[in-house]
């Protein structure tokens, strides 16, 4: 009997999770976000170590979109702000070679795809691309400093979860890779990991 019936609230429990709703409003949305960005950078030129990288440690951003909603599809403006974080490239032996600090933001157009955007859950893919904005510090063994400021052309790829709140409001969080360029002979990529909401008018 007991088996029976948590066999019962189990499919209960599934079809309420999974089951239509009212269908979510389509139009014009707003959408802010926070989360963690894992910044790495790896050199391209490995003529003077066949190894160098630098792993930056763990910063936080904060975002802010605007865009429009229609049946599964969203495309969106995004600005994109990220904490600044340093650190030391090492040789193959662990010695330190150079002193780094990356400061970026970025600015990106956005689209996603919703795949089951009138259910309480609905996992959504996406992408974009734009332009991030990066400040680069470089301080070797000797002292000497060298900065590099310029807008790259960068793009993204991810996936999350969107939760449905109500017709309006979602909770949608997600994982995505973006790539921001090359700074001289490195590519600096992240890994970036999000939640926030997104209300639709």
């Amino acid at each position: 009997m007991k088996k029976l019936f948590a066999t019962a609230v189990s499919a209960l429990a599934l079809t309420v999770a999974t089951s239509n709703v009212a269908e979510a409003r389509d139009g014009v949305y707003l959408a802010v976000r926070g989360g963690l960005s894992d910044y790495n950078m790896n050199k391209k030129d490995e003529s003077l170590s066949t190894s160098a990288r630098a792993e930056f440690g763990r910063v936080w951003n904060v975002s802010g979109a605007l865009g429009y909603k229609y049946k599964y599809f969203r495309v969106e403006a995004e600005y994109t702000y990220r904490d600044d974080d340093s650190d030391t490239l090492k040789d193959d032996e662990g010695d330190p070679m150079n002193d780094y600090t990356l400061e970026s933001d970025s600015f990106m157009l956005n689209a996603y795809l919703d795949l089951m955007p009138n259910y309480w859950i609905s996992p959504y893919i996406g992408g974009g691309i734009g332009i991030s904005r990066m400040e680069f510090t470089n301080q070797d063994v000797g002292g000497q400093k060298y900065t590099w400021d310029d807008d790259i052309f960068s793009w993204q790829a991810g996936a999350g979860l969107s939760l449905r709140l109500n017709r309006c409001l979602n909770f949608d969080m997600g994982y995505r890779y973006i790539d921001m360029g090359d700074i001289d002979d490195a590519d600096i990529t992240a890994h970036e990991w999000y939640a926030g909401l997104r209300y639709t008018f």
